[in-house]
């Protein structure tokens, strides 16, 4: 009999019919107490009404009584996490795990709680242990690389994200997590897709992830219409859909520049508790808003408490230059000399027409302006921001070479091979039509000048400056997703070492290697933004000028944009952004005797007004 009623009521579950199964479970156990089987239908069918407190007493009762049972233990983990008790969570996986380590399953909730806890570092070795055990598992691969992404690899999270051919037979929830790790890595168009598919974008973390989508893609009007979908549906939003709700309408107020609603939104979220990244996100909105309605000092306070979450978070990735006064940027400090940069004359290398255009400078210097400025002419197409250098670098150093002072050191041979490298790379995310030259955009590259020039003496470089009091505290008000540099901006003075460093190197190897370059001002540009066009278009040996004017029109039709200025490219030039360091002088005080040697030998006047 007990066999035929435990059947009737797993057909219920199957069938969704939660509230009869649950209804049947409690009657078979009011005749049989304590029955193992029914216990767990009923703290199943509680789960899966929503009633996760009424399910935490029923799976505690059955780890209790059958201890050497890991799924209970699991099961009872799943729904402390659901509820926000990350302590007893933690520990009930932990007894999970112990007795069923093998249990990919387990590995990937745990591995979930510890992305809540904000302790993303495990969660990531959690996920890849998922991943190690199970290869073919595809849940795993899409943690895995959410993990990674949020832990600033996005080579690996880009690598880890599963062959299309599994992505329909995935349910709908992990096709939504499907499409966020795509939408991370710049796959947006498949992110989309993934969306719109049925059953997904019907749910209310569908289409909110979908908004986001648009957002980021710079398709506003589209972004509002489905929040406002998104809003007629959020009846019953679990705690985390309320906060990427929140998240959501913060986002889009702040592009339509209602601040008001774009603040409560982002305190509303501080209230709800969220993970760790979700809380410095919106406290990083909270010091934007506060400095566009000229606030500084309550922008600067949000972004010590931002700040201070994110040097935690960094804490566990990169421990070896968060505790310490290591430079987060360490290549600044390989500088060559005189005598090994032979390299610098290689007539087998790659002509001006034949190789990339590099934009290079600090970050927060405007280089995403210029990027979509070139690859606004049908002759240029830029690959969006790519550590495609570096791969160069790895590559070099595998092969048992000192970088950058075993250049000298490569022959003919390896120096080609190195270049193959470097436009396998390219071909991963970009495909050249007949005719275009690259365009290479990335801001640290300028600390990869030798490498530059060891591939490409040829190429043209475009070096974008910008005030450093500027560039800090830009970078300051940054939302950066990479650890090194979390700890990097984790302080001015520690910024403005590194920026100071970033630079010498540049002015030492500028003077040493004599690269093709045109330095742009970023005050210049948007101060007189025609004379700079024709100093681009005479550099580069572009006529047809016009489509560099205008390329905020071409960056709102490109739609993903993968930097932090996506949202800036698509306005017209303004200077609302020069001198924007001045009300924050009080706080940027301690970093000037730091960048007055650079900003001498720049010309910049650090003067506070």
């Amino acid at each position: 009999m007990n066999q035929a009623l435990i059947q009737q009521a797993v057909m219920l579950l199957q069938t969704g019919r939660f509230e009869e199964a649950a209804s049947l479970s409690r009657q078979a156990l009011a005749a049989s107490p304590g029955d193992e089987s029914f216990a767990t239908l009923l703290a199943m069918s509680l789960q899966n009404l929503g009633r996760d407190q009424e399910a935490v007493p029923v799976y505690r009762q059955l780890a209790t009584l059958h201890p050497q049972a890991g799924g209970h233990w699991a099961n009872l983990g799943l729904v402390l996490r659901r509820l926000g008790e990350y302590v007893e969570s933690e520990d009930a996986y932990r007894r999970s795990l112990a007795l069923e380590p093998g249990n990919t399953g387990f590995l990937i909730d745990y591995g979930l709680l510890l992305m809540d806890m904000g302790r993303i570092a495990e969660a990531r070795h959690r996920f890849l242990d998922a991943v190690d055990q199970d290869s073919s598992l595809a849940e795993a691969h899409i943690y895995a690389s959410l993990a990674c992404f949020e832990c600033g690899d996005g080579q690996r999270a880009a690598a880890l994200i599963p062959p299309a051919s599994q992505w329909q037979a995935l349910p709908a929830h992990l096709r939504e997590e499907l499409a966020t790790a795509l939408m991370q890595v710049g796959r947006t168009d498949e992110a989309h897709a993934l969306l719109l598919a049925p059953g997904v974008r019907q749910s209310l973390s569908g289409t909110i992830r979908l908004a986001q989508l648009n957002e980021r893609t710079n398709h506003i009007d589209e972004a509002q219409t489905l929040l406002a979908h998104a809003r007629s549906l959020s009846g019953g939003a679990s705690r985390q859909e309320k906060i990427d709700l929140l998240h959501l309408e913060s986002s889009l107020a702040m592009r339509r520049k209602d601040y008001d609603a774009a603040r409560g939104a982002a305190l509303e979220i501080i209230v709800l508790q969220p993970h760790v990244q979700a809380e410095a996100n919106a406290h990083f909105t909270l010091a934007s808003i506060a400095d566009k309605l000229k606030d500084p000092q309550t922008a600067m306070a949000h972004l010590e408490k931002a700040h201070a979450i994110h040097f935690r978070l960094a804490e566990d990735v990169v421990p070896e230059i968060a505790h310490s006064d290591a430079e987060p940027l360490k290549v600044s400090s390989k500088w060559l000399a005189e005598n090994e940069c032979g390299f610098r004359h290689d007539p087998r290398a790659p002509d001006e027409k034949a190789s990339p255009v590099f934009i290079v400078g600090f970050p927060r210097s405007g280089t995403t302006m210029l990027e979509q400025m070139l690859d606004a002419h049908p002759g240029y197409a830029s690959m969006d921001e790519r550590a495609t250098l570096q791969r160069c670098i790895e590559h070099m150093e595998r092969q048992g070479f000192a970088y950058p002072h075993d250049l000298d050191k490569l022959d003919a041979r390896a120096a080609d091979d190195l270049r193959d490298v470097y436009w396998a790379e390219v071909a991963k995310v970009i495909s050249l039509q007949p005719g275009q030259q690259l365009v290479d955009k990335n801001p640290l590259n300028m600390l990869r000048l030798p490498m530059i020039l060891r591939l490409f003496p040829n190429a043209k470089i475009i070096l974008a400056l910008r005030h450093p009091c500027d560039v800090l505290l830009s970078c300051y008000m940054q939302n950066f997703r990479s650890p090194a540099f979390m700890v990097l901006c984790s302080s001015l003075e520690r910024l403005a070492k590194s920026y100071v460093n970033a630079m010498r190197f540049w002015i030492h190897h500028q003077a040493l290697l004599s690269p093709d370059t045109l330095i742009l001002r970023y005050e210049d540009t948007v101060g007189d933004f025609p004379a700079q066009v024709d100093r681009i278009g005479a550099f580069l040996g572009i006529e047809d000028r016009d489509f560099l004017a205008q390329f905020s029109q071409h960056a709102a039709r490109k739609g993903y944009i993968s930097t932090p200025s996506y949202s800036q490219v698509v306005e017209p030039v303004n200077t609302r952004a020069v001198g924007r360091w001045h009300p924050y002088a009080p706080w940027l005080v301690p970093a000037l005797p730091i960048l007055q040697p650079v900003a001498d030998h720049w010309g910049y006047d650090l003067t506070v007004r």
